[in-house]
């Protein structure tokens, strides 16, 4: 990859798609961490064209240097570059790979940008790219706390395909809905995902039932999420949740301590000496 003026430009070689020598399979201009550009794409399938230009939103990942983008091709066309053939992923390979496999085919050269060091652009151009295999819950998750809520729900959707019974894709697929101020599908999502049997389902549908106006069914839903063992901890990834949840927290916190001592019953101070207890 290389900076031209502005713009970001990737090219490849071989790979599974038999790039020609230094194919452009990669251009665009970033917006914050988002590239807004064209990927190259081989496909495979009839009536498919062997190669297409799709426009394409690239999500960049300062913290881990990974790229993600989504595509969604004609119907049936297949590309070997996709997983699932919708995803392509792109993350920079460290010193030791570039070491063990210096002819490794589809790896672009890097060249980094002397302009603005900080910027995404700059980043992406100081690494080599290639597909990486992460989950899509994996990669939901670190878009959702990146603040990419529209690609998060996207992945989400991705692995609850593949395991409908995933209860970490329910809880972030709810949560991206919620982000995106989707309330009603939330709900949904999330009253789906009660039978599965996790705490912090009910803690996001709480929270849900908040932001449709329903007080009474969050307050249920929150002490629900306490007797099945959820405790406010400061997870940065139920930090919107808890936060939005606080007055109710306290609220239930309390009932629950005052359930509990009620269970214990009252406590008899020791006879001896001088105890006017009889």
């Amino acid at each position: 990859m290389r900076m031209q003026g502005d713009r970001l430009v990737g090219t490849a070689t071989g790979g599974p798609c038999a790039f020609e020598p230094d194919t452009e399979v990669l251009s665009g201009e970033f917006q914050d961490n988002v590239l807004v550009g064209q990927v190259l794409l081989c496909q495979t399938g009839p009536h498919c064209e062997p190669q297409v230009r799709q426009p394409a939103l690239v999500v960049f990942n300062p913290e881990d240097g990974v790229m993600t983008a989504l595509f969604r091709l004609k119907e049936g066309c297949r590309s070997p570059v996709l997983k699932n053939d919708t995803l392509l992923l792109l993350r920079p390979l460290s010193r030791e790979a570039e070491a063990l496999e210096p002819a490794r085919p589809a790896a672009a050269t890097a060249v980094a940008s002397s302009d603005g060091a900080g910027s995404s652009a700059a980043l992406v151009a100081a690494g080599l790219g290639r597909q990486a295999e992460v989950s899509s819950l994996e990669e939901g998750q670190r878009q959702l706390l990146a603040g990419n809520a529209a690609v998060a729900l996207r992945h989400f959707e991705l692995a609850l395909q593949k395991d409908p019974r995933n209860a970490s894709a329910v809880v972030g697929l709810g949560a991206s809905q919620l982000a995106l101020n989707d309330v009603a599908r939330a709900v949904k999502t999330l009253e789906a995902g009660r039978a599965l049997g996790r705490a912090d389902v009910h803690l996001w549908l709480a929270y849900a039932y908040q932001r449709e106006g329903s007080r009474a069914r969050s307050r249920e839903a929150l002490r629900k999420a306490f007797e099945m063992g959820w405790t406010p901890a400061g997870r940065t990834s139920e930090a919107v949740a808890e936060q939005a949840l606080r007055e109710e927290l306290k609220d239930i916190e309390a009932l629950i301590q005052q359930q509990r001592a009620r269970k214990r019953g009252p406590v008899r101070a020791p006879a001896g000496a001088g105890n006017t207890t009889p």
